[in-house]
């Protein structure tokens, strides 16, 4: 591929991409549970759905976020953002690497042949 197709490759990639103020790392989780009520309705239904987002963070510690299920939506498509953003930056670096081997050919003079002497 040349220079131009991948640079145009690149537009293309960052282009397509979420805003980034709409990014968020985590997964969102939908459960249903049971609240221990003898004579609630979960005891013989599907339960009390709850939905949170959790997140690692560095050295193992786990945030978790209650959300109101009008926010489940507004929270999964942001979590898709982040998803997508980093495929694109992998992408981006694979392109971005061929482009970095071909002006190394570009600009690389011819290698000597080892073993063989100058003048000899």
């Amino acid at each position: 591929m040349n220079d131009h197709t991948l640079r145009a490759r690149r537009q293309r990639l960052v282009a397509a991409l979420p805003p980034l103020e709409e990014v968020l790392r985590g997964s969102v989780y939908v459960r249903s549970l049971r609240c221990g009520k003898d004579r609630c309705r979960c005891t013989s239904g599907d339960g009390h759905r709850v939905a949170y987002l959790s997140v690692t963070h560095s050295g193992g510690r786990t945030e978790q976020i209650s959300l109101p299920s009008e926010l489940v939506p507004l929270a999964r498509r942001w979590v898709d953002n982040y998803r997508a953003w980093w495929r694109a930056i992998e992408e981006l670096s694979a392109i971005n690497r061929q482009v970095l081997r071909q002006r190394r050919q570009a600009t690389s003079t011819p290698r000597r042949v080892r073993g063989k002497r100058r003048g000899s």
